[in-house]
């Protein structure tokens, strides 16, 4: 009896709500809708519960390391500091969250930008790197681009076209790499959901 409450239960439930959702999705027009839409809103009260829980759980492990004094607890100290600190903001922020955006403004996006000017520093450097130990085709057309990407933003009087050519590579090939990813993980996403679907992956059971 206990082998089956920790195994096919919670397969049986498992697989008819990612039926029911999939069918749901399948006939919207039907009174399936109504039961995806109501599995919807149980998976979002679930995960927001399983956030509150993840939160206390990192709570709980740093604190223990920096009672213990294990290694590598002034990183742990640092993270519960800013993790105090975040949930100062919208507190005393307000409807309006002038806080929250001030520190948007002021602290996340200089900091989004000085790792945005790093990481075009270091693929220069890969760059070189690169041509030192590679000297093939694929190696020069990576430095080629790089180098048109990084000067397509700068405002240089008489290579005004640098843009344009930094503006298609995005819009072309750039994209056509990320519609790829895109697909990739869709793909995986639809493999495993279906793996659960069909009990193959169970992380929903104990056996």
């Amino acid at each position: 009896m206990g082998h089956v409450i920790k195994k096919w239960i919670p397969i049986f439930i498992a697989t008819g709500s990612g039926l029911l959702t999939l069918a749901g999705y399948l006939f919207p027009d039907t009174t399936l809708s109504a039961y995806r839409d109501q599995f919807i809103e149980w998976v979002v009260i679930v995960a927001a519960f399983a956030l509150i829980l993840g939160v206390l759980n990192i709570l709980r492990v740093h604190s223990q390391r920096i009672v213990n004094s294990a290694e590598g607890w002034p990183y742990s100290l640092i993270l519960l500091v800013a993790a105090s600190i975040a949930w100062i903001p919208p507190l005393f922020s307000g409807p309006t969250g002038s806080m929250t955006q001030g520190i948007l403004d002021y602290v996340i996006s200089p900091l989004g930008g000085a790792l945005a000017a790093l990481l075009a520093v270091t693929l220069t450097l890969a760059g070189v790197r690169l041509l030192r130990h590679r000297r093939d085709p694929l190696s020069v057309l990576f430095i080629a681009v790089v180098a048109l990407a990084l000067l397509g933003t700068t405002p240089l009087l008489g290579f005004e076209w640098l843009g344009e050519v930094r503006a298609w590579l995005i819009q072309v090939p750039g994209m056509a790499g990320f519609r790829g990813l895109l697909l990739g993980v869709a793909l995986g996403t639809v493999v495993t959901g279906l793996r659960v679907i069909l009990g193959r992956d169970r992380p929903h059971s104990e056996l």
